[in-house]
């Protein structure tokens, strides 16, 4: 199920009000995943079968990318 994001905050969880959209402006086309909990939610919900899903959008828990490891000279 998704839920329908606070309109004064919503860059927030609806449920348990983490800050889980802090890596972009929060976009009324997509669907957005808490970090804590992993309510998805959205600014339309009953439209959320068309819309594409953005994921976890936190800096916290962001995917990482593969460093590549360079060889130091002195």
């Amino acid at each position: 199920m998704t839920a329908r994001w606070n309109f004064d905050k919503p860059h927030r969880c609806p449920d348990c009000h983490a800050i889980a959209i802090d890596l972009e402006r929060p976009k009324p086309w997509r669907i957005y995943t808490c970090c804590r909990c992993g309510t998805r939610f959205t600014r339309w919900p009953h439209l959320a079968w068309l819309l594409p899903s953005a994921g976890i959008r936190c800096s916290e828990h962001r995917p990482h990318t593969a460093r590549t490891h360079t060889r130091r000279t002195r």
